[in-house]
């Protein structure tokens, strides 16, 4: 009986890495393909970054693995060249590069789970003012006041 034949060996991180920068860069002056490469390692320490903030511990090699799987596709490879040709075109007419920043996500405190947060957010600064939203919640501000005018009437000033 034959035996059967050894299962294909996965290559390790860092022969998947080297392919990376050989397709990505095959020459050694080839500074697209260089900067290419530092972008799609940018990109692997933003995922693990983000996979540890997540999970609560650092990616396996069987994450990671999985994660350079998907970098490895055409695709992918052609977006970072691309990338890579813009911002040293850019660099080249003398346009300066600011890094993009992250995005900044904050939670709104509320008084109660189920009711209105507790100070008042400006979704956008710079946008036109919303005057129907504006006139509701001056008109909301106005019942209450009025109702609890009416209450300690009522209830606390005796006639």
């Amino acid at each position: 009986m034959p035996e059967p034949a050894p299962p294909p060996e996965t290559p390790t991180l860092f022969e998947q890495e080297a392919a990376m920068l050989r397709s990505l860069a095959p020459q050694d002056e080839d500074a697209e393909g260089l900067l290419a490469f530092a972008l799609h390692r940018r990109a692997v320490l933003d995922w693990a970054m983000a996979f540890t903030q997540s999970e609560g511990h650092s990616p396996g090699p069987d994450e990671v693995r999985r994660f350079l799987l998907g970098e490895a596709t055409a695709r992918r490879q052609q977006d970072y060249k691309e990338r890579a040709s813009l911002l040293l075109a850019l660099q080249r007419e003398g346009v300066e590069v600011q890094p993009a920043k992250p995005p900044v996500t904050t939670r709104k405190q509320k008084i109660f789970p189920w009711g209105p947060g507790m100070g008042f957010v400006v979704e956008q600064p710079t946008g036109p003012l919303n005057i129907r939203l504006l006139i509701l919640r001056l008109t909301m501000l106005l019942l209450a006041v009025i109702v609890t005018a009416l209450m300690l009437r009522f209830f606390v000033v005796h006639p």
